[in-house]
């Protein structure tokens, strides 16, 4: 059965009992992020994000009036082709879900690593049916529809093979990758979603650092940065506390404490040649200079930097933290850049918190979290309701 034959709402029933399915698989569940999946694949969910990107589930079905001489239709592109990082194990599966629910076929280059991770997943997917209104759908149609392969980026004859098929790109990257890839030869029609490189970062204002929600905060923030092992776009780096009745160093400390207290799977994730060797060179930094501070672990697991510059320093990954003291927090608005994709605020007066982060997305900035939420999939990301870019809105003029 073709996709576009499957009610939407088969479609997101059937990819709710994956969810369920996912969270079954103890194969699965060595990837971080895999409960989560579980979570963001409630139907209930899936259903927020589609009326978010469509405003009215029925113009995937069929037309629908918007006036009295007009309908309109959201018809797929085709062939969705995804590029995706290797920063994320699950990041290729959210990038299918979204074609998924704009009936769209995909082409789904997939670093190596993750390669059977997104199999797994398909193969559970391939097993599930539903009952909608007495008919029954397959999710195995849907995965006819996904073709997952893996090549070395370098490769330019498949890299333009795999451009000149797609109706639409998706592609995820760093400033390079992004660049090659939509240099590409492409098909003039082709729509082309980027999510290029972003950094994340968060700011706490006094009367919030001097509140009870403090230390929960704090906790929260540390999971933030452990999870992905600061690889993700969404990972903060820098964070900066207002002056309050705390020094910075006690900031540092109750971090230490919080970071000690990582569960293994956080605490020790494995760390490249080239992570360990810009942790081992940022720590000499601060340990030979005298107006910098620094507390770490025995080994390369976490590190807490401290320095007095007000600045978004470059990330060196692997929970490596800096932290700084500001007069003001609204002083942190200056470093916000349309490269900020997050920023987890912290600021106690609810009007006040409001008011800045209507000044931080107008700088730049693409969502306001709160602690331990900077990671989760929401719609719009990165400034984009990508549903709404992977159909093409048609219309239909009646005579009456």
């Amino acid at each position: 059965m073709a996709i576009s034959a499957i009610p939407l709402e088969a479609i997101i029933d059937i990819l709710g009992q994956l969810g369920k399915r996912i969270l079954k698989q103890p194969s699965l569940n060595q990837y971080q992020g895999i409960s989560y999946i579980s979570l963001w694949l409630r139907k209930d969910n899936l259903r927020k994000i589609c009326e978010l990107n469509y405003s009215n589930l029925d113009y995937l079905d069929h037309f629908t009036k918007i006036n009295t001489r007009l309908e309109m239709y959201a018809q797929p592109r085709g062939i969705v082709c995804h590029w995706v990082a290797g920063n994320m194990p699950t990041l290729a599966f959210f990038s299918a879900v979204q074609a998924i629910l704009s009936r769209n076929g995909s082409i789904i280059k997939v670093p190596a690593d993750y390669r059977d991770l997104i199999l797994n997943i398909l193969d559970i997917l391939n097993g599930i049916r539903t009952d909608v209104d007495g008919n029954i759908f397959y999710g195995a149609d849907i995965v006819r529809l996904i073709a997952i392969v893996s090549f070395e980026g370098k490769n330019q004859l498949l890299s333009a093979g795999l451009s000149k098929v797609a109706d639409c790109k998706l592609i995820y990257g760093g400033s390079e990758a992004i660049k090659t890839i939509a240099a590409l030869p492409q098909k003039e029609s082709c729509e082309t979603i980027i999510y290029g490189p972003k950094y994340s970062f968060a700011a706490f204002d006094k009367e919030y650092i001097e509140s009870e929600q403090f230390e929960d905060a704090l906790k929260n923030c540390v999971t933030d940065v452990a999870l992905f092992n600061q690889m993700a776009c969404s990972s903060p780096h820098t964070f900066f506390f207002e002056k309050s009745k705390y020094s910075i160093e006690e900031v540092a400390e109750k971090l230490k404490t919080y970071f000690e207290q990582l569960p293994d799977n956080l605490l020790y994730q494995n760390k490249s040649q080239w992570m360990a060797a810009n942790t081992i060179n940022e720590r000499a930094k601060y340990l030979l200079s005298y107006d910098t501070g620094i507390i770490k672990s025995e080994g390369l697991e976490w590190t807490i930097l401290i320095n007095s510059k007000s600045s978004l320093e470059e990330p060196v990954f692997g929970k490596c933290l800096f932290i700084k003291e500001v007069d003001d927090v609204r002083d942190t608005l200056d470093h916000i850049t349309r490269k900020v994709q997050a920023m987890t605020i912290c600021i106690a007066d609810q009007n006040d918190r409001r008011e800045f982060a209507k000044d931080a997305t107008y700088r730049g900035v693409d969502r306001i979290t709160t602690p331990g939420h900077i990671h989760d999939y929401d719609l719009p990301w990165d400034g984009i309701l990508p549903l709404n870019r992977l159909v093409r809105w048609v219309i239909l003029k009646t005579e009456n």
